[in-house]
């Protein structure tokens, strides 16, 4: 817990340290408890086994009628065998989320025709089903709480001006994405599940179960590191918005997914993307060569 401003600027440098060297750092000791870290991934599983054509029910309506899928299943860069299934949740508080764009869509000079549409969750409706919506509500919230306290204290040890990144994050526009990557046949262990990419966030949070995958690139030779689950611990990583913020100083690294052996079984993990309010304007701060400044929804697929 931070409970004093000089604990924060000790977190802070500590934050910084780690996000400046590689991208990536394991936080203890935060609201998300290792019994939660539990209980997140036992109802991933659960969500999971629901019957396909309950899962595959699960569409929200957008705003003008666009319709969207909160769950999916796909097959993807490991081609048809590497099936994977996802659940896209947005800001359920919202009652969708055209009310938390509708500032950007103006300052872009949006036309109204257009506009895409917004987007609200879908739930199971099995027996269960709003208890599961109960607890990942209160997970996403445990989440809204440590990047907030994550933003504050990095806020000064990156030079950025205080407030800078409550206020580009008010309206809580984030994703909290469920995955279940499908156990592989052995042949098929280091397969690269998702392709490297960075986080188009500014923090992303993780937890994973223990059949792992994550994978980190090395800055200095270009290799790639494993990055094991830790059952006390939430992975952070600083995402692109971060790193523009900070003139480059907090590093959104390159990531992947890779396919371990069969014997470990179907991979979980639960991530959370803390995203800019769409109008929020990223400008550098500090020191380094800086921006161009551009609202963060320019930057966001629709």
């Amino acid at each position: 817990a931070v409970e004093s401003s000089a604990a924060a600027r000790l977190a802070g440098e500590r934050v910084v340290e780690y996000l400046s060297r590689s991208g990536f750092l394991y936080l203890t000791n935060t609201p998300i408890s290792p019994k939660t870290i539990l209980r997140t991934l036992e109802w991933s599983h659960w969500l999971f086994e629901l019957p396909p054509s309950e899962k595959q029910g699960l569409s929200g309506i957008g705003t003008g009628g666009g319709e969207y899928q909160t769950y999916y299943r796909y097959a993807h860069e490991g081609g048809d065998h590497d099936n994977i299934e996802a659940f896209n949740i947005c800001n359920d508080d919202a009652q969708s989320t055209s009310e938390l764009r509708s500032d950007y869509y103006r300052l872009a000079g949006f036309e109204t025709s257009w506009i895409p549409p917004g987007r609200s969750n879908a739930w199971p409706s099995s027996p269960k089903g709003e208890e599961f919506r109960g607890f990942v509500r209160a997970y996403w919230h445990q989440c809204e709480t440590l990047t907030a306290v994550l933003f504050y204290i990095v806020e000064a040890a990156a030079g950025l001006p205080k407030g800078t990144l409550s206020a580009a994050h008010s309206k809580s526009d984030h994703t909290l994405e469920i995955k279940k990557y499908h156990a592989l046949p052995a042949e098929f262990c280091g397969e690269i599940r998702i392709s490297e990419h960075a986080d188009l966030s500014t923090m992303t949070l993780l937890i994973q179960d223990a059949v792992g995958g994550l994978e980190i690139k090395d800055r200095n030779n270009g290799g790639w590191i494993s990055v094991p689950a830790r059952e006390d611990a939430v992975l952070v990583n600083s995402g692109n918005f971060l790193q523009d913020w900070s003139s480059g100083t907090l590093l959104s690294t390159p990531h992947r997914v890779a396919a371990t052996p069969d014997i470990a079984g179907d991979r979980i993990s639960c991530v959370f993307f803390a995203t800019p309010d769409w109008d929020a304007r990223v400008r550098s701060s500090g020191e380094g060569p800086g921006i161009e400044e551009y609202l963060a929804g320019d930057k966001i697929p629709a």
